[in-house]
């Protein structure tokens, strides 16, 4: 018997015919230790009159030779049960086999009336996680019989907020083809390999490896094996990087194994590039194939929602919270980091997790359903400019609501408390008072760490600790800003319409509360929107401010912080109607430190050209200056303009680099359903096929414009031939115009003046 202690790095179903799980230990002396617990077995479940003889089902499924047994167990099979009811327990002989038998039982029982799935898709790793109170990153000792797993001790726990990370040595992996475009017959020109220790600042040197592609393969293999890398960082590495490697080690014959896991080199890589169309939240979205390691993790920062905005250190909390293993929640959504993170709770209280849940609703007449479907509450903001405004916001308003309010699918409406005084009068709704919701339950944990992680920041005077408790406290603000929109979405396990109902119904009426607490002390409202709120009144100091904050708070019971003072802010009306107001479009400067807040303007999209960008920021940045009307008015008719034909001269001198003039957009189809070329961005797309780069519907395309007046093929250029391309300076100069037109039109400096070219204007 021994005894090994480090921290959980990786987990996935065992390699071998032995069956279980394989888990990656970073040990205290810096080694990754492999150990396996064998003797474990995932398990599914099935309920209903059509599964109600353990014998018969194993019958079905024994030639499989995916089951080892069958019984009969007691479970909560859905929220709304308080009793445990009858279920199948279905134990799989190899843990990554739940989906085939789920697939052999969907053909057998075929009525879903009579035959209801649970957990098959609850990955074996989270499974084996809920059991053993385990996580990623989690501090474990570890009791062993060789490498067989007998006990586990954690040491440490997801409430924490002051956890040890391990020394984790991380390398990032880039390619580079000889082609401009790269596709997968491109030759390989050389590997470049980064080694670095994360939290470490000294920056180790740069590994280039090139040679004919066998060397380059081979050496790359070997250089990553001899540094021995927890984390393997690629931009792109699922879509093509690593496809495009497999694909040519196998056409060499050379090894390219860059796996921890020795059994690994059994496992045929997946040297397709193709992924998956997908369409949600009325957007086309692609999802590449996951290409994945085993005993050291993949991350693509082209396909991570996570690392991409938080890093690392958001990574390592969203993992820890939601139970999930690092390869799988580098690639999740945050709605499946929140499902993961309910997981646990369904767990605790012995509730299975449907396999394909429907979302429930009450039955409503049409005059209740007019009442009750409604969003959140938005005044329409005052357009112009207006000074000294204070901006109000509820902190994590929704998920305060959800938590407070005790609001889940079973809370809401049950039948154990018909008289609760937790009621929505206007909805004729009542909450439960007798059981904590399952929803509002797993709110507590992520409310609380992204409260104190803000705290620790304040608090710290440490750069260092400041940037990890930010991106900690960031990644916690994407799952608790999920999780409104999650009650009722069609996958969410323990949704109800109902639920997300009560919350928007809660969240309007305290924004009223608090407009007509402003109100009645004498303030204007300015602006609302959902949980935001912007007011004046004239000579009021931040004091006066803060004591109206105090009393919307004991109106509305909701916290409430001051987001900032302005010492001016600008709402603009929309873009394709001037006399249409719209509340998410505007831009202003607080009066503590001259700080801009910009939204829904050009310099806030991720797909302006960033030259475009930088103008409208540069005179920004002038208006910023300023400290009232007059004199916004004469900066932007002097300055403002100035800065326009800086940047227009520029782009006539063509001293501008087209890389700067990238425009990006998502192709909605596939190229092969588009009937004409002339869209630029399909324009773009179908010189990349003649490259022999096909993107697919979901899927981006950069382009630089390049003659935009012409019908034919050559209105766009892709950013992989756009190096020595000349761009439309014409049609780069009538975008400029348009975005700087955006931020000087409401002080008189309008497109047709910045077009004419004027070096200022009377003020």
């Amino acid at each position: 018997m021994t005894i090994a202690q480090g921290w959980l790095l990786d987990c996935y179903p065992a390699l071998s015919d032995a069956g279980g799980l394989t888990f990656w230990l970073k040990s205290d002396n810096g080694e990754s230790v492999r150990l396996r617990d064998t003797k474990w077995h995932a398990r599914i479940y099935a309920a209903g009159s059509a599964c109600d003889s353990p014998e018969f089902t194993f019958s079905r499924l024994r030639d499989s030779g995916f089951v080892s047994s069958v019984n009969m167990v007691k479970k909560r099979t859905s929220v709304f049960d308080r009793r445990k009811n009858d279920a199948l327990e279905i134990e799989l002989r190899r843990a990554d086999r739940a989906k085939n038998v789920a697939n052999l039982l969907e053909s057998f029982f075929q009525n879903p009336s009579t035959f209801r799935l649970y957990n098959v898709d609850v990955t074996p790793e989270q499974q084996y996680f809920l059991e053993n109170n385990l996580f990623p990153l989690a501090r474990v000792r570890v009791h062993t019989n060789g490498d067989e797993i007998t006990r586990w001790r954690v040491l440490d726990s997801t409430e924490a907020t002051e956890y040890e990370i391990p020394k984790l040595k991380v390398m990032s992996l880039d390619v580079s083809l000889v082609d401009l475009v790269s596709h997968i017959d491109s030759k390989l020109n050389s590997i470049t390999l980064t080694p670095s220790i994360y939290q470490e600042e000294a920056e180790q040197e740069k590994i280039i490896i090139q040679g004919s592609e066998e060397t380059i393969l081979t050496e790359a293999a070997s250089e990553v094996q001899k540094f021995d890398p927890d984390f393997i960082i690629t931009s792109n590495g699922d879509a093509f990087v690593f496809p495009y490697l497999y694909s040519k080690a196998q056409f060499h014959r050379v090894s390219f194994d860059l796996n921890r896991d020795s059994e690994a080199t059994k496992i045929v890589h997946n040297t397709r590039t193709g992924g998956k169309t997908y369409f949600s939240y009325g957007r086309i979205m692609y999802r590449p194939a996951t290409q994945r390691f085993y005993g050291r993790i993949h991350v693509d920062g082209q396909n991570t929602f996570v690392y991409d905005r938080c890093r690392f250190e958001g990574l390592f909390e969203i993992s820890r919270i939601s139970r999930m293993p690092f390869h799988t929640s580098s690639r999740a959504s945050i709605g499946k980091s929140l499902s993961g993170l309910q997981f646990y709770h369904a767990y605790q209280r012995g509730l299975l997790i449907p396999y394909k849940p429907v979302v429930s609703e009450d039955v409503k007449s049409m005059d209740d359903l007019l009442v009750a479907d409604r969003g959140g509450l938005v005044f329409v903001p005052l357009l112009g400019i207006h000074e000294r405004v204070c901006e109000f916001d509820f902190a994590s308003l929704y998920p305060n609501i959800i938590k407070c309010r005790n609001i889940s699918a079973e809370t809401i409406n049950c039948t154990c408390c018909p008289n609760s005084t937790n009621r929505l009068d206007d909805l004729n709704v009542h909450i439960c008072e007798k059981k904590r919701g399952l929803v509002a339950e797993s709110l507590h944990l992520p409310l609380w760490k992204r409260s104190e992680y803000k705290r620790l920041r304040e608090e710290t005077n440490d750069p260092k600790l400041k940037r990890i408790y930010s991106e900690r406290a960031t990644a916690l603000k994407w799952v608790l800003v999920c999780c409104f929109g999650y009650l009722s979405y069609r996958n969410a396990k323990f949704g109800k319409i109902d639920s997300h109902i009560a919350v928007c119904s809660i969240a309007r009426r305290t924004l009223l509360d608090a407009m007509h607490t402003a109100e009645s002390r004498g303030y204007s409202i300015i602006h609302g929107i959902v949980d935001s709120l912007w007011v004046f009144k004239d000579r009021a100091k931040l004091s006066d401010y803060e004591e109206l904050g105090e009393e919307i708070e004991r109106a509305t019971t909701f916290k409430i912080s001051i987001e900032g003072i302005y010492k001016w802010i600008v709402f603009l009306p929309s873009k394709i109607d001037s006399q249409t107001l719209v509340p998410s479009r505007y831009f202003g400067t607080f009066e503590k430190n001259n700080e801009l807040k910009v939204r829904g303007i050009e310099w806030r999209r991720c797909d302006a050209p960033l030259y475009i960008k930088a103008c409208q920021r540069k005179i920004l940045e002038e208006l910023a200056k300023c400290n009232n009307e007059s004199e916004l008015r004469a900066c932007a008719r002097s300055e403002g303009i100035s800065i326009f034909n800086e940047f227009v001269r520029n782009l006539e001198r063509h001293d501008v680099p087209p890389l700067s003039l990238l425009i990006n957009r998502k192709l909605s189809k596939n190229l092969s359903e588009y009937h004409s070329k002339r869209q630029l961005s399909v324009n773009a797309a179908f010189k990349l096929k003649e490259r022999g780069l096909e993107l697919k519907a979901g899927q981006s395309v950069s382009y630089v414009i390049t003659k935009f007046r012409t019908s034919g093929t050559n209105r766009a250029t892709p950013e992989e031939l756009s190096r020595n391309m000349e761009y439309d300076c014409q049609r780069y100069v009538e975008l400029l115009a348009d975005s700087c037109a955006t931020i000087l039109s409401p002080f008189g400096v309008t497109r047709e003046v910045l077009l004419s070219r004027s070096e200022t204007l009377p003020v």
